[in-house]
């Protein structure tokens, strides 16, 4: 998955902060000037958010200005924030810069390193490009979708079968989601990275009977350009992020189709999104998490202190009263517990439950929870994918690797 902005090609997880500059997607320096003007204004509220300079130190790259950029990651060593740049995402023209890859050191140094959680089990085919994973608890089964095939498998007791059908006409799989009660698994599907959307876009969440695999139904989403991860609630309703545009859908039991649900761009960055059994919705924005208010779809981002980094989240998940996270714009992947207070209305504290230094960790995106512990899609390769459907180097990928994050006793 790949989209354009900025004069860069990034993974569509990490595109948050590229919404900041939409209003000149043509001219990627005027991009890059509108979208650090943005962030600017942003840091007179919250002046102290670290997340923000990391984004205006990417801002800065991107419009060459060296300097500026090394100065603000500079100021970040010693917070402690997780906060460290990645190849390919941004700062690419200063990668090979001495005094750069200094401060990327020190920043990498200020992270404590977590014991290397196991791997649960692998993909042999390292062009698979998985980008969804959920988990069915009655079949102890793990469902993965595939960017690259445009398809979804089973995982049952390490042995993998196809579980979509080619007649099911699949364009690339994002997020999964299993309704344990009703016993149906849900799936985006979506090529609004690939080139195919220039001609015909195609935005859905397809429905499938878990029993059988057969495919019951597909909700299409006319006015969304690239859906992203969902959730379902205990009621049937769906919600989806679109994070091409920054925004939400939703499909009611009774609806036929997915449609927009509060204003378009209220939620810059939009990916991961989760529901507290309260029906509490949160969704992960470029800087951090919004909680969304179910009956107008207005949402409010949680406050949070400046110790506490929880922006560039990809997959999004509720456990035992808290968040989980795995982290993937703003380091090279990590898994955290988001601590709520305040009736879940602001974040508490940030846990790291595994650290970048995990061997697998190489573009992790989402998870899904079984047993206590969070499989994340350790190595996904996501940004090996081109818009015409190939993956670059795919001949020196790897299989991918399911790591299996403990939720507890850290």
């Amino acid at each position: 998955m790949k989209l354009e902005g900025v004069g860069l090609f990034l993974p569509v997880m990490m595109i948050g902060w590229i919404a900041w500059a939409q209003s000149a997607p043509d001219d990627p320096s005027a991009a890059a000037r509108a979208g650090l003007e943005r962030i600017q204004a942003l840091r007179k509220e919250r002046p102290g958010d670290g997340v923000l300079v990391f984004y205006e130190a990417m801002m800065h790259v991107a419009l060459g200005e060296r300097a500026a950029a090394l100065e603000l990651l500079r100021s970040l060593k010693g917070r402690k924030l997780g906060l460290i740049p990645l190849r390919d995402a941004g700062f690419d023209s200063v990668w090979d810069d001495a005094e750069f890859q200094e401060i990327c050191k020190a920043l990498a140094d200020d992270e404590p390193q977590t014991p290397v959680s196991p791997v649960a089990f692998r993909l042999k085919d390292p062009k698979f490009i998985p980008e969804g994973i959920a988990y069915d608890a009655e079949s102890k089964r793990f469902f993965i979708g595939s960017v690259a095939h445009h398809k979804i498998v089973a995982a049952h007791a390490n042995e993998l079968s196809d579980f979509s059908r080619p007649e099911d006409k699949l364009d690339a799989v994002l997020g999964l989601a299993v309704d344990p009660t009703h016993k149906h698994l849900y799936a985006v599907t979506t090529n609004g990275f690939e080139e195919g959307a220039k001609q015909e876009r195609h935005n859905a969440v397809v429905q499938y009977d878990l029993k059988n695999g057969r495919l019951m139904d597909r909700f299409v989403a006319p006015d969304a350009m690239q859906l992203n991860d969902l959730t379902i609630g205990l009621d049937g309703t769906l919600y989806a992020t679109d994070s091409q545009t920054g925004s939400l859908f939703r499909k009611k039991p009774e609806e036929n189709t997915l449609k927009k649900f509060g204003a378009t761009g209220a939620l810059r960055g939009a990916n991961g999104i989760a529901l507290a059994p309260d029906g509490a919705l949160y969704v992960t924005l470029s800087t951090g998490i919004a909680r969304v208010n179910t009956t107008s779809g207005e949402p409010t981002r949680l406050p949070q202190s400046d110790a506490v980094v929880t922006g560039g989240i990809d997959g999004l998940y509720w456990y035992n009263g808290n968040l989980v996270g795995i982290q993937n714009v703003t380091n090279p992947g990590r898994v955290i517990r988001i601590a709520l207070t305040d009736k879940g209305m602001r974040i508490a504290g940030v846990t790291v439950l595994q650290s970048h230094h995990h061997p697998e960790f190489d573009e992790p995106t989402t998870g899904a929870i079984a047993d206590g512990k969070l499989h994340v899609i350790a190595n996904s390769y996501a940004g090996h994918f081109q818009p015409d459907g190939t993956v670059k180097d795919a001949d020196e990928l790897k299989e991918t690797a399911i790591v299996a994050v403990p939720l507890q006793g850290k």
